[in-house]
């Protein structure tokens, strides 16, 4: 009963769907990290040591359960597809815009924390990450039967598609876990096909030295070969998500008409000093990376389209 009562608290919260899994490590994730380190593919900004990437226990000791939760974002996708990227525009994808899905779900996934504290008396121990832990949140949210990973590396749920944030909850109160899912992508190669930097190799990794939602977001010199296929994105990408069918046979979730497309003027860097862009973009998801690289991303986007073509 108590499950059934997280749930439906969470879908109430406003979560998409939680699920559970239990604390064993992920041997599978493991053996597959191994194998981005040989290649030299290690995803960026995540530790290194393997044993805490795939260990829940070295992160909570007491661990017995897994809570993985999922909020939609395809109500944004809706509103990008209704509002074409003006021509002085570059593209910052709709998951970053407005409010940071990290304070979302992370407040979100405290009321839900609260609500089992409420119904357990304060007995246990909870421990909520979104994006910062060791764990991967779209591991935990394979093996808890959220959805599957698609070769594109996202997590594929059966009611938004690929566009949803994910998140976690480590705590020493045993549920029992869900059933992974056993979908696949099947022979669909759109995702690899469609990649402008071909980041996207066959057997379903991700080559982030080439991947644009890493490199742009990367300090330093952007390479040619990246300038040459960023089109104009400033902050994020996309392309496999669009090109993906199980995104393109969801339904719309309905237009609000309260929230504005968050597109960039590719001139409204150049106004703001590191303060004024705080204050204006620190509650976005994409303000972390910092004004700098941002403004790079835009002042290649603009120097290319003035120079002629072909050179």
């Amino acid at each position: 009963m108590l499950k059934e009562n997280i749930v439906e608290k969470g879908r109430e919260i406003g979560f998409l769907d939680i699920k559970f899994t239990g604390s064993e490590p992920f041997t599978e994730y493991l053996m597959h990290l191994q194998t981005l380190k040989e290649k030299n593919i290690y995803p960026p900004f995540v530790t290194e040591e393997i044993s805490l990437r795939t260990n829940p226990r070295l992160i909570l000791a007491s661990c017995k359960t897994i809570i993985a939760v999922a909020m939609s974002y395809k109500h944004l996708m809706d509103i990008a597809a209704n509002n074409p990227l003006p021509e002085n525009y570059g593209y910052i994808s709709p998951s970053a815009w407005h409010t940071d899905y990290h304070t979302l779900l992370k407040d979100s996934m405290e009321e839900l924390i609260e609500f089992i504290d409420e119904q357990t008396e304060g007995k246990y121990t909870f421990k909520a990450y979104v994006d910062t832990g060791h764990l991967s949140d779209r591991e935990v949210a394979k093996r808890a039967g959220l959805g599957y990973i698609g070769k594109n590396s996202c997590l594929i749920t059966a009611k938004s598609g690929s566009y949803v944030w994910l998140g976690h909850i480590l705590t020493n109160l045993y549920i029992k876990p869900d059933t992974q899912m056993n979908r696949q992508c099947g022979d669909c190669r759109n995702c690899i096909l469609a990649c402008p930097t071909k980041a996207i190799n066959d057997d379903g990794t991700i080559d982030y030295n080439k991947c644009l939602s890493n490199v742009l977001v990367q300090k330093g010199d952007l390479p040619k070969s990246i300038i040459n296929k960023m089109g104009k994105r400033i902050y994020g990408c996309d392309t496999c998500q669009l090109v993906c069918p199980k995104n393109k046979v969801l339904k719309s979730q309905g237009i609000d008409e309260h929230i504005e497309p968050g597109w960039m003027d590719l001139e409204e860097l150049d106004k703001h000093s590191n303060k004024t862009f705080k204050e204006k973009y620190g509650h976005t998801a994409f303000s972390w990376r910092g004004k700098s690289v941002l403004k790079r991303n835009a002042d290649a986007i603009k120097d290319k389209e003035t120079q002629p073509k072909g050179t």
